[in-house]
């Protein structure tokens, strides 16, 4: 959650279109959600200035889209359009670094709208082999994040 989704929630609650209770459901998510495997920053924007990524290196596939998935719906949650492939003023960006092509797969199947950038080959040492990716939901331009 960012600080404009944070505005959007405060704002929904005294114009009626959220309940209060609702607001505390939204607001529980906070800091982090923990999802058994991981634990989803939804502070660190609000903290640090930058939104948080998803290393997908030593993740499972299904492991990265649920985390990506989890991102997606705290944006959204401020939102008073919602939805994980809300527009890009509705939440922070999302960001999946170093994906194997199983990992980008499967978080765009699951998540459709992210674009895809090829960055590099996994070679030597690395625990996968082959194309790695780096696939972003809801970019950012310019000026919209406060130090970016």
């Amino acid at each position: 959650m960012d600080e404009l989704a944070l505005q959007y929630l405060l704002d929904d609650v005294r114009t009626g279109v959220c309940s209060p209770d609702d607001a505390v459901l939204r607001l529980r998510r906070l800091p982090f959600a923990d999802l058994g495997f991981a634990k989803v920053d939804h502070h660190r924007l609000l903290r640090q200035g930058l939104p948080e990524a998803v290393y997908g290196q030593g993740k499972t596939a299904e492991q990265c889209s649920a985390i990506v998935g989890e991102l997606l719906e705290d944006g959204a949650a401020g939102s008073t359009t919602g939805g994980p492939t809300a527009g890009p003023i509705e939440g922070s960006p999302v960001i999946l670094t170093r994906a194997d092509e199983v990992q980008a797969a499967r978080a765009l199947a699951d998540y459709p709208g992210g674009i895809r950038t090829v960055t590099g080959q996994a070679t030597g040492a690395d625990q996968v082999r082959g194309a790695l990716s780096t696939v972003v939901w809801r970019p950012a331009g310019p000026g919209r994040l406060g130090r970016w």
